[in-house]
């Protein structure tokens, strides 16, 4: 049965205090096991409205409510690769289970099961720094994946990627959907999106958006 993962209410962020709007008023409903893409121009507000959902921003009007015990599980994936280069691949994926206070040997099954998955076993002790650009954007959405999230949120987790290693994270997001999560997708990438999604919404700067 579906449930409701997080619903957005009208939410509203500007630029400054009393500038103009980032983006429209957004209301959308996101339920389990949907993949919800978002799409709009540069500067439309796709990240800054995944910012807000991961809590690192907030809006400034509108509010989130966010089903029961999403809130301390949400995956976050943002534009930026957050790693630490000079930790084993393998040790990045530990610091992030430890740090969502997962137990030790979970995070051992956890961790060979997503580097397995990504087909990064075999680097699995190499320095993070050593890895190249696509290898680092496995690891980056593997380390959001760590504490089995409810609510993910993947900003541009394909770029630089290859097309091989987009089929391998594009089949484990769609396991991970299937397993109860609801995911919110942002790729620039051609048909990505139509690909993976269930449905889309467009951010738009006056219109109110609504998915």
């Amino acid at each position: 049965m579906e449930k409701m993962v997080c619903e957005v209410r009208a939410v509203t962020k500007h630029f400054q205090k009393r500038g103009p709007a980032v983006f429209a008023p957004v209301s959308f409903s996101l339920n389990t096991g949907e993949i919800l893409g978002i799409k709009g121009e540069n500067g439309a507000g796709k990240s800054t409205l995944v910012e807000i959902l991961a809590g690192v921003q907030k809006p400034d009007r509108g509010e989130i409510v966010y089903g029961e015990g999403v809130k301390g599980r949400i995956g976050y994936v943002p534009q930026e690769v957050a790693l630490y280069d000079d930790l084993r691949a393998e040790e990045n994926l530990a610091f992030f289970g430890r740090a969502s206070g997962l137990p030790e040997k979970f995070i051992r099954i956890r961790s060979r099961y997503l580097l397995e998955t990504l087909s990064l076993l075999e680097r699995g002790r190499d320095l993070t720094g050593t890895f190249s650009g696509g290898m680092k954007r496995k690891l980056h959405l593997a380390s959001a994946l760590m504490l089995t999230p409810k609510l993910l949120l993947l900003d541009e987790v394909t770029e630089g990627v290859d097309e091989t290693s987009c089929v391998q994270m594009f089949d484990l997001i769609q396991r991970t959907a299937s397993q109860g999560c609801g995911i919110v997708f942002i790729s620039h990438r051609e048909g990505e999106e139509e690909k993976l999604c269930n449905r889309i919404l467009s951010l738009q700067k006056e219109e109110t958006c609504v998915g």
